[in-house]
């Protein structure tokens, strides 16, 4: 069986969330649909960020993304601190198409990280008017949550001046999961 990178592995539960699902549709977590939002709803952007995952057990890992939305094409590209490339998702309108380069874990969704980019940067508006029955989404300040079903699913706080902000922290209580971005500046 060929080896695969340790952070893909430690990854599997939270993107496993993902899959399966509809064009366009991604689970951001057990139960909880989100529709990939159109790229042309988000702010212009080309940034390069280090994306540390808590997981649980104490755990952490560390990866890269570059993030590059406009012209109705967001781009994502996840590599390893080295620069192994682990794989690349595009979005034009809604539907999403992944590039591996690597082999990844069956099951394993990188659209989940689209859509928590979308989470994070989109305007209110957009990320609201894609949410199923029963999913709820709420902005106070720096500081957004889904939840479901009156339940917590994801946080993210967000430093810094808008898009792509200096800092944003994502949080869901129930996977045990943190996710803290910094975006590398030049």
């Amino acid at each position: 069986m060929p080896r695969r990178p340790a952070l893909l592995a430690l990854l599997f539960p939270l993107l496993l969330a993902g899959c399966r699902r509809p064009a366009g549709e991604v689970l951001v977590a057990p139960g909880v649909p989100f529709q990939l939002c159109p790229p042309e709803d988000g702010p212009d952007l080309f940034v390069t960020q280090e994306v540390v995952f808590h997981l649980p057990g104490g755990r952490r890992e560390t990866a890269l993304a570059v993030i590059e939305n406009g012209g109705g094409t967001l781009n994502l590209v996840a590599s390893t601190p080295m620069g192994q490339t682990l794989f690349v998702v595009r979005v034009h309108g809604t539907a999403a198409t992944v590039d591996a380069r690597v082999a990844l874990p069956e099951g394993l969704d990188p659209r989940v990280l689209v859509a928590l980019v979308e989470f994070a940067l989109w305007p209110a508006e957009a990320v609201g008017r894609n949410l199923a029955a029963g999913i709820r989404f709420e902005q106070d300040g720096g500081r957004r949550t889904l939840l479901r079903n009156g339940k917590v699913v994801w946080t993210v706080t967000r430093d810094g001046e808008a898009p792509p902000y200096d800092r944003l922290m994502l949080l869901n209580p129930a996977l045990g999961l943190g996710v803290d971005i910094r975006t590398v500046r030049e």
